[in-house]
């Protein structure tokens, strides 16, 4: 009999690319019982999925979505006016600039948040952080996983929520919370990912023989571990779903990255993330949540300085071509479901940091800083009316003028996560009240770091 080392080689394990988010989910199985609905808001239900691209460590707003010349500005940028209210500069963002317009622009987010983890935390949970009870807080992804279970086929083998490359966030992949461990994110490393996850027939058969050993292994343990029926169950599922995985053809193919694509996309993580998350929608094998991490723009130093291994020059040039043809296939892609549809009209694209950089001059470092009073959002896909520009700043791009949608308040990310939810069919004004701790958990908390905020979607997006 062949060893597993010997079936599988170097790529003894398909899911060995990825990782869960298992890091302090709740293990127990818990399922959410008592729900309320806390306001009448209807769901548009427009998006099939929704995919979430994360600038992480924060584009400077000044040189991208929402251009102010200030005495920071590099003079290499071949800034043009695209139409009226949008500038872009041409050498960051040749490729993009035929798709912005597919987006609508809003310019005034806030962010409770000015430090990366924490601002990395409240991007993937929509709240923010508070370590007295940071261990039971989902992530968004895997509430959405919770909500569209009961929307699986059969022939969704694939996970509800994947990303790609968020261990390079400071916080990492985060875990279910108090939601059963099923829920969770399989986050993929894009490095490893890039080199196939191709299983040969001989690994298969000892898959298949492996999986029927441990279906009897777990009968015969059945009884002694009667009393750890949640808990088992919860793992019996991680296994259950890897093997689907394992003996699915479409995983492995969902993996096949091209030539073409690699000089299309680029050859980078990013790139590499763009073209897996690509093949993840358009396989319409039960992913209906991605998250994009592209990580590296905090420049505190030397941001616009071509000598340097790592600035917003290179970082852009990765974002340009990778999210561009990323953009540009969902666009031309027939939806699996609506042959008059592309990909793009039923999945809600969103593009962020978890906030913004310095206006004005440059730091004594040659950088910009954080920076959290205002920074941009993209929207595309699903129904969002394309070439939309939402909100106004001053002309340092640093005090918000116009808030972009019906509230006084400037939204936040808590709008960002109902407009996710409500695309999606979820009904964001939820409550869970039978938490292990017994704390409410709201989808989207109306108890801000201020106060009181509104928990609207950002309905503007739409026209």
């Amino acid at each position: 009999m062949k060893t597993v080392a010997e079936a599988f080689g170097t790529r003894r394990d398909a899911l060995r690319l990825g990782g869960i988010g298992l890091a302090s989910a709740a293990v127990d199985g818990f399922m959410p019982r008592r729900v309320s609905a806390g306001s009448n808001v209807t769901p548009r239900g427009n998006a099939r999925n929704v995919l979430f691209y994360e600038i992480n460590g924060a584009i400077s707003h000044l040189e991208s979505w929402d251009f102010k010349e200030t005495a920071g500005t590099p003079d290499d940028l071949a800034v043009t006016k695209h139409r009226e209210g949008l500038y872009l500069s041409e050498k960051l963002f040749p490729n993009f600039k035929q798709h912005i317009d597919k987006f609508a622009i809003l310019r005034t987010l806030l962010s409770h948040e000015e430090v990366h983890f924490r601002g990395q935390t409240y991007v993937q949970t929509g709240r923010p952080l508070n370590l007295a009870f940071a261990s039971e807080i989902p992530a968004i992804g895997s509430v959405v996983a919770m909500e569209l279970e009961s929307r699986r086929g059969s022939n969704d083998t694939f996970p509800t929520y994947m990303s790609f490359n968020l261990e390079k966030a400071f916080p990492g992949a985060l875990s279910t919370g108090f939601l059963d461990p099923r829920f969770s994110v399989v986050d993929i490393n894009p490095e490893i990912a890039g080199q196939g996850s191709s299983l040969s027939e001989a690994a298969l058969d000892l898959v298949d023989e492996r999986w029927q050993l441990l279906a009897r292994l777990r009968e015969a343990q059945r009884g002694r571990v009667a009393g750890f029926e949640r808990r088992m169950s919860s793992y019996e599922n991680f296994y259950d779903a890897a093997h689907q995985l394992l003996t699915d053809q479409r995983w492995t193919q969902a993996f096949e990255i091209t030539a073409k694509d690699r000089e299309r996309y680029g050859d980078t993580d990013v790139a590499t993330s763009c073209i897996l998350a690509r093949n993840m929608l358009a396989t319409d094998a039960g992913t209906r949540y991605v998250h994009i991490c592209h990580p590296g723009w905090d420049h505190h130093k030397y941001i616009w300085d071509h000598s340097k291994e790592t600035n917003h020059y290179k970082l852009c040039a990765e974002f340009d071509r990778a999210f561009s043809a990323l953009v540009g296939d969902l666009a031309t892609m027939a939806s699996p479901t609506n042959p008059h549809q592309s990909v793009l009209d039923e999945t809600l694209v969103v593009a962020m940091s978890e906030f913004g950089r310095t206006p004005g001059a440059l730091n004594n470092l040659h950088g910009r800083d954080h920076y959290n009073k205002v920074y941009p959002a993209l929207f595309g896909g699903a129904g969002v009316e394309p070439g939309l520009i939402l909100g106004e700043t001053d002309a340092d791009g640093a005090e918000c003028l116009e808030t972009g949608w019906h509230r006084k308040e400037q939204p936040r990310i808590e709008n960002v996560v109902a407009t996710m939810y409500s695309a999606l069919g979820i009904d964001w004004s939820k409550k869970v009240h039978d938490t292990p701790s017994k704390r409410t958990y709201a989808y989207v908390d109306e108890l801000g770091a201020p106060g009181w905020i509104p928990t609207d979607e950002i309905s503007s997006i739409y026209g």
